[in-house]
């Protein structure tokens, strides 16, 4: 080798090494991070430069201490239920609770339940934005000036410069990344709607909208004020306290408290109260035999937005008409001529038969988080992405929440019915996330008929392989799980016709949605029961 081309091999190499190095510089990037945002206090809230939290580096502006007469969530572990919108520096929403922010942000939908957050708050973090975290389990301390300027604030009752969180409690908190974590992203629900890059720190308000030490009771007491309201019929409880030796023994040697005989007066069928317990042994499961499709159900703080379709709180009532009047022209005789289950004469479906079931599901304050039935996606999504399919169930195989498992089998073919049940039954303590998942595709097909055959092959595989598994084992896998009350939409199928044989190369876009559903959250199922095949 020439000393020229050696010379220049060396420095190429020395060149590569310093690049190298150059990459991963040993720098402490939050040091700086925490520098801007002191600085960015200094310039735009230079009152807050001495509510600097040492636990966690953050700032905190307190617009309201909170109600004296509830306890501080920090005293106990207990459930929060807490409002709450993320910005970063510039303004610019990064998350939110808040529908009328969504909308500004544009990621409002339809499927999302805009309601505050339900998150376990104990002595150790598990679920919470640490910064939400910190702020609600320490102590916060504010500066003399701070407190001087603020305390004869009405709207902020401070009352000390020293405060804990408390219901009725709303502040401003300044965090940086490092209580954040890796960033803010998401592909749905809620967490669909935001991206703050890593290392960026973000103005997070929060208001504590409640606190719970006891979840299970609390919501217990929901299901049980839902069914006994007048309204909605009154409550007709069953109970049979087994004794120790029917706890060891099987479930069919003792008396249940429940009628076999429909003809009994205090059968379900029969009784003044429209709502009575599913089994007598099962708390804050009720089912309602008798119920009508064209009965509305009533909802003591109907759940609305301010946009479609829950403007207000008279819109769960128009929607609820416009879908009895749906119910009505799809299924004919079927919600006209359907004299209640007495009239009904048919088997009961029983473990071992098949049901096929449409069917709408509702939180307790009206919100429709899911449904098989097209004409009701229109009214509350207004759209109908995916054609509903008729979901089969067969209650010995499982497949659903075990809610299903105890009702089902009870009715009959032919019936309507509706139950409410807690979420011990339903998605118990970790609730289910929201999602939303967009996926493209493209396909060359022989003609638009076979696409239409396409399409709706697609639509009965995934509404029928997409259950299972969701306990998992946390309830011993006792009847699987739900069935993922996904919703397709955004061009899969549209446009296909019956007599082109045009070949055609077409690109698919399907977006999928599911509705986030809180831990501890007692649900509402209104349904329809196909009549018996003949076999």
């Amino acid at each position: 080798m020439k000393l020229l081309d050696l010379k220049a091999g060396l420095a190429f190499l020395l060149l590569v090494a310093a690049a190298s190095c150059a990459k991963e510089p040993d720098v402490d990037t939050s040091k700086y991070e925490t520098l801007a945002l002191k600085a960015w206090i200094h310039q735009h809230r230079p009152d807050l430069e001495g509510n600097y939290q040492e636990q966690g580096g953050y700032y905190v502006d307190v617009l309201d201490a909170g109600d004296p007469q509830y306890g501080p969530v920090n005293d106990t572990v207990c459930w929060v239920r807490f409002d709450y919108s993320g910005r970063d520096l510039s303004g610019n929403i990064v998350m939110t609770r808040n529908a009328a922010e969504a909308v500004l942000e544009g990621t409002f939908t339809r499927y999302t339940h805009y309601v505050p957050f339900y998150r376990y708050c104990g002595e150790e973090n598990s679920s919470l934005l640490e910064g939400t975290w910190l702020a609600m389990r320490n102590k916060l301390t504010l500066s003399e000036a701070y407190y001087a300027k603020y305390k004869d604030d009405p709207d902020r009752r401070l009352s000390s410069r020293e405060l804990v969180l408390r219901r009725g409690s709303k502040v401003v908190l300044y965090l940086p990344s490092t209580v954040i974590g890796s960033g803010v992203s998401g592909t749905g629900g809620y967490e669909g709607q935001f991206s703050l890059d890593e290392g960026r720190p973000m103005i997070v308000t929060m208001a504590v909208c409640d606190t719970v030490k006891n979840p299970l009771e609390a919501e217990g007491r929901a299901v049980d004020a839902f069914c006994e309201a007048p309204a909605n019929g009154g409550l007709r409880l069953y109970q049979h306290e087994k004794s120790d030796e029917e706890e060891s023994s099987s479930s069919e040697d003792y008396v249940s408290s429940i009628p076999s005989d429909s003809e009994a007066a205090d059968h379900p069928y029969n009784i003044p109260e429209e709502w009575s317990s599913a089994s007598d042994t099962i708390p804050q499961l009720y089912v309602n035999y008798r119920y009508r499709p064209d009965r509305p159900l009533h909802f003591d703080a109907p759940y609305s937005s301010g946009f479609e379709p829950y403007v207000d709180a008279a819109s769960m009532s128009d929607i609820d008409r416009r879908i009895a009047e749906a119910l009505k022209e799809r299924f004919g005789e079927a919600v006209t001529a359907y004299e209640g289950v007495k009239a009904l004469d048919a088997d009961s479906v029983k473990q071992t038969g098949t049901a096929k079931i449409w069917y709408i599901g509702r939180f307790l304050d009206g919100f429709i988080f899911d449904t098989n039935i097209d004409e009701v996606k229109q009214i509350v999504y207004g759209e109908v992405g995916s054609a509903g399919s008729v979901l089969s169930y067969k209650p010995e195989d499982g497949g659903l929440i075990q809610a299903f498992n105890y009702i089902v089998p009870n009715l009959k073919f032919g019936q309507w019915a509706a139950f409410v049940t807690s979420s011990t039954h339903a998605y118990g303590v970790s609730g289910q996330s929201g999602s939303t998942s967009t996926t493209s595709s493209s396909n060359t097909s022989m003609a638009d008929y076979y696409n239409y055959l396409n399409y709706l092959n697609y639509a009965n595989s995934y509404y029928g392989s997409s259950y299972g598994g969701y306990y998992g084992g946390y309830y011993g896998s006792y009847m699987g799980g739900y069935y993922n009350p996904y919703y397709g939409y955004g061009g899969y199928g549209y446009g296909y016709g019956y007599g082109s044989s045009t070949d055609s190369s077409t690109t698919t876009t399907t977006t999928t949605v599911s509705t986030e559903i809180p831990a501890f959250t007692p649900l509402i199922f209104q349904f329809y029961i196909e009549p018996k095949e003949e076999e």
